[in-house]
């Protein structure tokens, strides 16, 4: 199976290692706390996760879809 001939799962790959790639940017450069105990954050942290959850969602729809593929040629 060549990975750049099916679409959806090329997409959930790269949104999937984009959410990553946020998520370590967050931790490492733009996480900290103030004097007053004040956690600041930037934008990484929720494209993060929106990234990760919509590349999950693209990997689980590419999985069903091979499911149902396998079923059909039965």
């Amino acid at each position: 199976m060549n990975i750049l001939a099916n679409k959806t799962l090329l997409i959930s790959l790269i949104l999937l290692g984009l959410g990553m790639l946020s998520l370590i940017a967050e931790s490492t450069f733009y996480q900290f706390l103030d004097n007053e105990g004040v956690l600041h954050e930037s934008m990484f942290l929720p494209l993060g996760m929106i990234s990760i959850v919509v590349g999950m969602l693209f990997l689980l729809f590419f999985i069903i879809q091979k499911i149902r593929c396998a079923f059909n040629k039965k």
